[in-house]
């Protein structure tokens, strides 16, 4: 699902061709036509203060995934510094260094949700990482780099857009704490006319059909509404949704279980190389448009004044129920 070279990279054009025809947009979730290019993908990691110093916090079977389908991975620190507000010129140079960003599952037995809420109230070193994070997210996004967002991280990436999680109904120390093995194991239904349902195709031909896919997911988490320009494009057998895409056309898709874990899976094999695929992509358009490098002023300013006013970074003009 190849976009148009300028609305890959400038925000403002982007919006202005969302209407276009989404055949033109099919490359990009296309793994075919793999280049020697080994794309760069950023990960974000938060670091927190601890007793002996600074701790990262992060879960690293998302970065072995990365390295595992031959990508360049950059692990990105996230210290407890506070925002401001250039935080996005901030973050410039850094998004100039990665082709992708994948947003990883969080830690077990922490909720980053309830952290991040406390910081509207009470903002401090404890969820300052989090909003670098959500910033990075937002930039990117705007930017039409290609996003992979991974549970915790799916999560994220729906709220730095406008959307809402589901909260548990249950006592949120009681489902942290639940070991993996507990986890529930749902098959998935990906949605026809979706972008990750053609991404699928080359595996459900060489699975001579389509096969059950299974993935394991984080208890009680989820999406309760999706940002403004994201439509769901995968379900559990319970009708709860699994997964959820940009519908403009640009690679960004969220899958709210642990797919890093089934990379033995055919279809989360060909995630992901969709996902590198998007990568080059992107990296290509970029080397071609040196244009876009003046825009930074322009483009965070308007990624701040949007975000200030809760105006959606996305157009909906494809939104999909």
């Amino acid at each position: 699902m190849t976009t148009n070279s300028q609305s890959t990279i400038f925000g403002q054009e982007m919006a202005e061709t969302h209407d276009e025809s989404q055949e033109k947009s099919r490359d990009v979730w296309s793994a075919e036509g793999v280049s020697a290019y080994q794309p760069i993908i950023g990960i974000p990691i938060l670091v927190k203060q601890g007793s002996q110093g600074p701790v990262l916090m992060a879960d690293a079977v998302g970065a072995w995934a990365i390295e595992r389908i031959r990508a360049r991975v950059l692990l990105i620190p996230l210290w407890p510094f506070p925002t401001h507000t250039h935080i996005y010129q901030s973050l410039w140079s850094l998004i100039q260094s990665i082709d992708g960003l994948l947003l990883p599952a969080g830690i077990q037995g922490t909720d980053w949700y309830a952290v991040w809420k406390a910081g509207e109230q009470k903002p401090g070193p404890e969820n300052r990482p989090i909003a670098w994070e959500i910033a990075l997210a937002q930039l990117a996004t705007y930017m039409g780099m290609p996003v992979l967002a991974i549970a915790d991280g799916a999560e994220k990436w729906n709220c730095a857009l406008g959307g809402t999680r589901r909260e548990p109904p249950g006592e949120s120390d009681q489902i942290t704490t639940l070991p993996p093995e507990d986890w529930a194991r749902h098959t998935i239904r990906v949605r026809a006319q979706s972008a990750l349902a053609s991404a699928l195709q080359p595996a459900v031909r060489r699975q001579d059909g389509e096969q059950p896919w299974e993935m394991v997911f984080m208890p009680q988490r989820g999406v309760e509404r999706l940002a403004c320009g994201l439509g769901s494009c995968a379900q559990t057998e319970d009708g709860s949704m699994a997964a959820f895409e940009r519908s403009d056309g640009v690679f960004g898709l969220g899958m709210l279980g642990r797919c890093d874990w089934g990379l033995d899976q055919e279809y989360v094999t060909v995630v992901f190389a969709a996902f590198l695929q998007a990568c080059r992509s992107f990296n290509d358009t970029r080397r071609q448009q040196e244009g876009w490098r003046s825009m930074r002023d322009e483009l965070c300013s308007k990624i701040s004044i949007l975000v200030a006013q809760n105006l959606p970074l996305l157009s909906n003009s494809h939104q999909r129920t």
